[in-house]
């Protein structure tokens, strides 16, 4: 009995250790720094990102630029992660329905991460809870990181001359007159465990197109 435990165990060991060799490091995947690493499947008709309690699958929009996103119970594709039908699906994010051009950007538990825009400035990040089938947070942002449940973003300012008058930005002039855009951006937190978000009075200064 004990010889057949050890066997058990060593193979859930060297199964588990197979998984994580598999798995992509999220920012080298293009998503956000610090969620939780997928193991990729490429598939006809997009792309398969599996997790330990979700597998995400994209397809390219037919309507409009950005991604139709379909969210599945892990134990639905058994084994095969390009043949699931639509229809199994637990959820469905298309492209466009939350004014934007939706493309996937990770998952963090029961969070996942919506990035959406055309251009590489004022980009929007939407955050839905697959817990309560709702969106928590929806904000403008630039160089996220997550760590330990706190979401980290700058958020572009408003550049009204209250606002940005007190922000140094030596080079802004320069950007000016190279014809790009000067955002002024403030760092913000966003606790996943309360869903609430926390600014910081930490600002920078950065060229934009």
């Amino acid at each position: 009995m004990r010889q057949l435990i050890f066997i058990v165990t060593l193979l859930i060991t060297v199964g588990c250790q197979h998984s994580n060799k598999d798995a992509t490091i999220a920012e080298k995947a293009g998503l956000i720094s610090g969620s939780e690493n997928p193991i990729i499947k490429e598939c006809p008709s997009g792309k398969a990102y599996i997790y330990t309690e979700h597998e995400i699958h994209v397809e390219p929009s037919p309507e409009a630029q950005g991604m139709n996103i379909f969210i599945y119970a892990p134990s639905v594709s058994g084994g095969n992660p390009c043949g699931l039908d639509r229809k199994t699906a637990g959820n469905i994010i298309s492209t466009g329905e939350t004014e934007g051009n939706n493309f996937f950007g990770g998952i963090y538990k029961n969070y996942i991460f919506i990035d959406q825009g055309t251009g590489p400035d004022r980009r929007i990040l939407s955050v839905y809870s697959l817990t309560s089938k709702r969106l928590v947070l929806y904000t403008e942002y630039s160089d996220p990181d997550l760590k330990d449940s706190i979401l980290t973003y700058y958020k572009t300012l408003v550049p009204d001359p209250g606002v940005i008058d007190n922000i140094p930005c030596p080079d802004a002039k320069d950007w000016k007159d190279k014809g790009l855009t000067v955002l002024y951006e403030q760092k913000e937190n966003f606790d996943l465990k309360t869903e609430s978000r926390t600014p910081i009075r930490e600002y920078r200064c950065r060229a934009g197109q």
